[in-house]
């Protein structure tokens, strides 16, 4: 019986990880795989609806729903990749017994889902955005997708670092979630940074997430530039949880396994 390499065992570990996450996360939900685009879809109403009566109706050049869309589907993209990666350990806790099934896997299988659905939800709106007749002809396609890409392994790294610590502060995600809230009023969802005052520009300049969207909706839009984007700024704030989240597995991975 020949003997399976480690990349083939590890492939077929996320595998079985990704089809029971896809099982676990909307095989009981009668909505399934649709309550992404319809959770998506109502914000965006909500959100145009709340514009178009309190504040101006338009911004030059940009199609405003389709400013939201792309924003509010990365945002959620991130945060649920985060969230999700907190509770990954809790989750598996039953499948580590199995020598192949690590925990790190558990989060790189998690984030791979999120991706995925909210890759196919921001797809699904584009093309019903076409049909509608909103802009859907994206300025720098290559740069756009890797913005999604990007602020996903962004939320993979924090995920990562936050699942584990939580395993020694139990509070930590409740903490967490409750930056979230804030998070998205101020990452600009809604809004680009060349709008702000100048004095606010630069406090929630600050803001990592704000970096991201600015970038995703520069990529998208002609009429918008990326040039607040400070792509260093996004690389240590990627890098930086990415190696501490792999240092702080590598020191405790053995009493995850056994907690």
């Amino acid at each position: 019986m020949p003997v399976k390499s480690p990349i083939s065992t590890h492939t077929n570990v996320i595998n079985a990880l990704f089809l029971r996450e896809m099982q676990t996360r909307f095989g009981s939900q009668k909505l399934g795989y649709l309550w992404v685009f319809i959770d998506s879809i109502a914000q965006i109403v909500v959100l145009v609806g709340i514009k178009a009566i309190l504040f101006d109706r338009s911004m030059p050049g940009v199609d405003f729903a389709v400013f939201l869309a792309i924003g509010i589907l990365a945002f959620n993209m991130f945060k649920s990749i985060v969230f999700r990666s907190m509770d990954a350990f809790s989750a598996n806790k039953g499948l580590f017994v199995y020598k192949q099934v690590k925990p790190i896997d558990a989060l790189i299988t998690r984030a791979m889902v999120e991706f995925l659905i909210y890759i196919c939800a921001l797809m699904s709106l584009l093309v019903i955005g076409l049909y509608f007749n909103f802009d859907v002809n994206i300025q720098n396609i290559m740069l756009f997708v890797g913005a999604y890409i990007w602020i996903a392994i962004f939320g993979l790294s924090l995920g990562i670092t936050f699942a584990i610590l939580a395993e020694f502060f139990e509070n930590l995600k409740k903490v967490v979630k409750l930056i979230f809230l804030p998070l998205f009023f101020i990452s600009g969802i809604f809004f680009s940074v060349e709008s702000l005052p100048l004095a606010l520009r630069e406090w929630l300049l600050y803001n990592p997430v704000l970096h991201f969207m600015e970038l995703i909706h520069g990529s998208y839009f002609s009429v918008l530039d990326t040039h607040y984007v400070d792509y260093q700024y996004m690389f240590f704030w990627t890098v930086i949880p990415l190696f501490t989240g792999l240092f702080l597995y590598q020191r405790t991975h053995k009493v995850i396994l056994t907690s």
